[in-house]
């Protein structure tokens, strides 16, 4: 990789970000398909398929999976009864469903596991709630599921009603272009990160010491990029490796957003930056989204996309208490860069000073704002398109954006660049005194200052 090409990224960051987006959306509509699909039948016929076989009881249905080469990541059941079968005489009974999970050809050799459940009790203190059952299960490395429906209430069996089943899932076409996009964006990551770090051991002399802060985010996106994806998927899942890979997400968001905060606060401080007045602010603040982030997600779980799966709501004061917390912090962030950054831009653009920034911080400003502007982008289109899987159709795309940045980002912070650029700086003050004092007038070199000091202000 050249390091620091000479583009003005005020103009060039629209264009190497946008283009990522569009190949990526061509795979997602022409090589990836669908990101889930839905399989719909009764309780009055059995099913047979390759992956899928029902056995219709009286007062029971069981529904045998085999995920393998079929689905992946989790899958939704859904039972309830149609609009136009119900009849005002008909009288709920009560339901309950059991997910239970095992390896091997028979599961009396070894033993199954009881995965999830849920029930509705049928009666009037049930009567707000949609007769019906769902259940979002995610795949935890077994080979065989079953789910078993039942009517009436434990140990009085009654007759199942007429209802209608759904199986919602993730289709292996998908998984299989998701599994070779992060393989090629991981490769591209270590190559980066190991190129990255051979030109910074190679420099002389004390380096540009936010450049350790773009190591990190290097290493951070790699694990963002998921380089044990298509490993969770062949083993069926894996509740850790999910897990994992979550909190990962998180503390990548966590130190961009700390890396954003130091870097346009840094631009406007020519002074020392001490610990506890400009750092500790910013890693309290950062840390306290991360923490509950992590705690939300351990406590509460997150949906791999907006289905409404009433067996896993939860109202308890705690999770309300870490979404207000988390939605705060998140605020605050915002709050604090965006006045950051209108503060810079006000600076460059609207005092009659002239100020001076550096390449870099002109670079890191631009593209900031084009990634920003993009993933809220995407978050919009989320909120307003939420359902059958546009997280799972998004996760590309945010992955494109996020690597597309990262090089951009690595570009502008690559070891050496400063120097030089700094040295082109001293070079066109040294010409515009020479300049000055041959017209017979005065120059100042604080008016070529690279960063704002903080006495510019009151000279005014």
């Amino acid at each position: 990789m050249a390091p620091n090409l000479g583009c003005n990224y005020l103009y060039m960051a629209p264009a190497m970000m946008v283009v990522p987006l569009f190949v990526i959306s061509i795979i997602n509509t022409f090589v990836a398909g669908p990101p889930l699909e839905t399989l719909v039948f009764d309780a009055q016929n059995a099913v047979s398929l390759a992956y899928m076989q029902t056995k219709v009881e009286d007062s029971r249905v069981a529904i045998a999976i085999s995920p393998r080469a079929a689905m992946s990541h989790y899958f939704v059941f859904t039972c309830y009864v149609p609009e136009q079968w119900k009849a005002p005489a008909d009288k709920p009974v009560p339901l309950s469903a059991a997910v239970k999970a095992w390896n091997g050809g028979a599961r009396e050799a070894s033993g199954e596991a009881l995965l999830g459940s849920a029930s509705h009790a049928g009666d009037a203190s049930s009567e707000k709630r949609e007769y019906g059952l769902q259940l979002l299960q995610p795949l935890a490395g077994f080979e065989h599921y079953e789910i078993d429906v039942r009517a009436g209430a434990p140990g009085t069996p009654a007759k199942l009603p007429r209802m209608e089943f759904r199986l919602t899932y993730v289709p292996p076409r998908f998984t299989r272009t998701q599994t070779a996009v992060r393989i090629f964006f991981c490769t591209v990551t270590l190559l980066l990160a190991g190129a990255f770090c051979v030109a910074g051991a190679r420099l002389e002399g004390a380096g540009d010491p936010l450049q350790p802060w773009i190591a990190l985010i290097l290493l951070l996106l790699l694990g963002v990029n998921d380089p044990l994806y298509g490993y969770r998927v062949a083993r069926l899942g894996s509740e850790q490796l999910e897990a994992g890979s979550t909190v990962v997400q998180i503390v990548f968001s966590a130190a961009l957003f700390l890396f954003w905060l130091v870097m346009a606060d840094g631009m406007q401080r020519a002074s020392a930056k001490t610990c506890c007045g400009f750092y500790l602010p910013k890693a309290a603040l950062v840390g306290a989204y991360a923490a509950s982030a992590c705690a939300l997600f351990v406590k509460h779980g997150r949906l791999p996309d907006r289905l409404e799966v009433s067996s896993f709501a939860s109202d308890d004061v705690v999770t309300t208490s870490l979404v207000a917390v988390l939605i705060v912090c998140l605020s605050l962030i915002c709050v604090w860069l965006a006045f950051l950054v209108l503060r810079v831009t006000y600076h460059l653009g609207w005092k009659q000073v002239e100020y001076i920034y550096t390449d870099r911080e002109k670079s890191f400003i631009g593209m900031t704002l084009v990634f920003i502007s993009l993933w809220s982008c995407g978050l919009v289109y989320r909120a307003l398109h939420g359902q059958r899987g546009s997280w799972l159709m998004l996760q590309l795309p945010f992955l494109a954006l996020s690597n597309s940045y990262l090089v951009l980002l690595v570009n502008a912070f690559w070891p050496g660049v400063e120097s030089s650029i700094s040295a082109s700086i001293a070079a066109n003050t040294a010409d515009d005194v020479g300049e000055a004092e041959r017209a017979g007038g005065r120059a100042s070199h604080k008016d070529r200052q690279g960063l704002l000091d903080d006495d510019d202000d009151e000279d005014e």
